[in-house]
């Protein structure tokens, strides 16, 4: 498959969480979040952005995932024949609901791995 970089945007520049949402520069984005795929299984309008988060210690890693308030409303292509990537920007809506962090399951260190062979 090939690399597909997307792109989750608020599609109302003016929603909820606009004031915090920054670039490393400090100017304002409509981004919420962004991600790479090579499964080629593509976001669908009716999606939500999922949230990700380290529970027991922020900011080191990911441990737990949630479906988010963001829900996919529209899914724009980009592609170019001078590039086998992709891009899909996906324009989401607020949608609060409540649900529940899940454990995210990785699989054995790569030196545990390396030690099976």
């Amino acid at each position: 498959m090939n690399e597909t970089w997307v792109i989750y945007k608020a599609a109302d520049p003016n929603a909820h969480g606009w004031e915090t949402r920054s670039l490393s520069n400090g100017g304002l984005t409509q981004i919420l979040a962004e991600e790479f795929d090579w499964s080629g299984q593509f976001p669908q309008v009716g999606d939500r952005v999922r949230d990700y988060e380290n529970l027991a210690d922020p900011g080191d890693g990911v441990t737990h995932g949630k479906d988010g308030d963001w829900v996919v409303a529209e899914v724009q292509e980009f592609s170019s024949p001078a590039s086998p990537i992709k891009i899909l920007v996906c324009l989401c809506n607020y949608q609060p609901m409540d649900s529940p962090w899940e454990e995210i399951e990785r699989g054995a260190p790569l030196s545990q791995l390396s030690l099976a062979v």
